[in-house]
């Protein structure tokens, strides 16, 4: 088992294909693609999100607070197969600033925990904090699996990580059997035109990514996936109209 652990501004911004396409075009000009990015294409990334039966941690997150956090296990491959990869991950978010935890464990390691409470093996002394945070906070709240979110992902970065820029497509959810056995799922963007980007960054952003987007008029707006999905299916599966471009 292993960890990984992220710091960093994180802005979304809601694209046109023309507008995804032209600024793809000019950040693959200062950034690299990701390794999972082959031969250009996209990759597809699955989740579950954990929350509380009535739905306690999107709601506190939709009222916009200082603080936030929330679980959820992601995957990068359908179907799954045991030996496959999962990433049990936890994200606070605290006056614009994203701290991201993550374990990474075998599929099998994980349906072995979750059914079993049999413990991943931790191979040093943070990978066991990072699980055991977790594990209090899954066991705290009594969370589980309450809305499946996946998207097909066009990323790129730069040399050390500390900038990355990911558009992502094709946003869809399911709120019923909440599990990576299938991938039947609802869209979350009404319009097939739209892609949502994300810049994720150490540092403030590079003076040459602000001009980009400053010339063409592309402003930061809030947009949560878990959120989205939460709106449109207590609504009866209804899109709520979008606000793209407007400042966040």
């Amino acid at each position: 088992m292993q960890k990984m652990t992220f710091n960093r501004y994180e802005k979304k911004f809601i694209l046109t294909t023309d507008q995804k396409d032209m600024l793809l075009k000019e950040v693959s000009k200062r950034l690299t693609f990701d390794e999972n990015i082959k031969n250009g294409k996209p990759y597809q990334i699955y989740n579950l999100y954990y929350d509380t039966n009535d739905y306690e941690f999107i709601r506190h997150s939709l009222s916009k607070p200082i603080y936030k956090d929330k679980v959820r296990l992601r995957a990068y491959h359908y179907p799954l197969t045991d030996e496959d990869l999962v990433f049990l991950e936890i994200k606070k978010k605290f006056e614009g600033r994203v701290n991201k935890r993550r374990i990474i464990m075998s599929y099998k390691e994980f349906k072995a925990y979750l059914n079993e409470e049999k413990s991943p093996e931790a191979d040093d002394y943070l990978n066991l904090q990072v699980f055991q945070e977790i594990e209090y906070l899954l066991k705290r709240n009594a969370l589980q699996p309450k809305a499946y979110i996946a998207y097909e992902r066009i990323a790129l970065h730069n040399e050390d990580d500390s900038l990355r820029v990911t558009f992502d497509h094709n946003i869809r959810y399911r709120n019923e059997n909440i599990n990576f056995e299938n991938d039947d799922s609802k869209q979350i963007l009404e319009d097939q035109d739209e892609w949502l980007m994300e810049i994720k960054s150490i540092q403030n952003f590079p003076l040459w990514l602000v001009n980009i987007l400053s010339e063409n008029k592309i402003y930061a707006t809030s947009f949560s996936k878990y959120g989205k999905a939460y709106k449109q299916f207590i609504n009866g599966g209804t899109h709520e109209p979008n606000k793209p471009f407007t400042c966040d």
